[in-house]
């Protein structure tokens, strides 16, 4: 990325007024153009698609589509890492309030994200989730903790969910059975694991609605996905972006509770009416 700004600015003065207004919203916000298509850019700049692409070539690209996918991997190279983890709690190791210093960071990211996500993609979620005849959940890796909360605490308020396994799920068998009424909802996290992708993709081929829920607005699940909540935060590391993962699909299970009141009163009162006491602690 720093030898392409560089670059743009060694060439800007011999570029076009239109161009130059390309290069100078690229210098400004480069993540734009991982995200939006060409003529989304130049709308956004108030330039013309052609415009967009010429600039893409005068950067020595064919075209918007080589240059985007350059971008977009400068994005998603950056994402992520171990060191990233532990350096960002070494600056809290002098604390005397060590808890309090990562839990308010956690809390912070909370807010951050909660600030950035699409209120009305949330209510489609919802309500997506809410009326769909299955619910598939599927996360691996980092993801798969995210992935198993999240289907045990939605089946516990409506049912219908279940949680793709790959070391005992029939995949033939899953794909035979998906159509228009499932929804899939894939934890996609760096390293972005292909078997969530490759699954998103089979089931959007066959109908089902699919919410992604990732770390970026550029993360490679996003084109299989009718739904995409990247959970975005200025730390790298996956570990630090789960509570406030924790915290988005804990809204979507409660916004499901809520739109299903009547399901989930039966279901309570079935649950509360099971008496194994001596299976638990009294």
């Amino acid at each position: 990325m720093q030898q392409l700004k560089m670059s743009i600015e060694k060439k800007f003065n011999t570029l076009s007024k239109g161009v130059q207004k390309v290069a100078g919203y690229f210098l400004k916000d480069p993540e734009a153009f991982a995200v939006y298509p060409a003529d989304q850019i130049g709308k956004m700049i108030g330039v013309s698609e052609t415009t967009v692409i010429r600039f893409c070539q005068a950067l020595g690209f064919k075209g918007y589509s080589g240059f985007q996918r350059e971008i977009q991997e400068d994005v998603l190279n950056r994402r992520s890492s171990l060191l990233d983890y532990q350096s960002g709690k070494h600056a809290f190791k002098e604390s005397r309030n060590f808890l309090q210093e990562v839990m308010f960071t956690d809390a912070r990211n909370i807010e951050k994200v909660a600030s950035q996500l699409n209120e009305t993609d949330f209510h489609q979620a919802v309500h997506r989730l809410a009326t769909a005849d299955q619910v598939l959940v599927a996360g691996v890796r980092s993801s798969y903790s995210l992935a198993s909360w999240f289907s045990f605490s939605l089946d516990l308020i409506q049912g219908k969910v279940k949680q793709y396994r790959s070391n005992h799920d029939d995949i033939l068998l899953l794909f035979s059975e998906m159509n228009c009424n499932k929804v899939l909802v894939a934890f996609s996290f760096h390293r972005y694991a292909l078997e969530t992708i490759n699954l998103a993709k089979e089931a959007k081929k066959r109908g089902a609605y699919v919410i992604g829920i990732t770390d970026s607005a550029v993360a490679p699940i996003r084109e299989h996905c009718d739904l995409l909540f990247p959970v975005e935060l200025p730390v790298q590391s996956t570990l630090d972006a789960t509570p406030a993962v924790f915290s988005l699909v804990n809204a979507m299970v409660a916004g499901v509770a809520v739109q299903n009141g009547e399901e989930f009163e039966r279901r309570r009162k079935r649950f509360e009416s099971v008496q194994l006491d001596h299976y638990f602690v009294k």
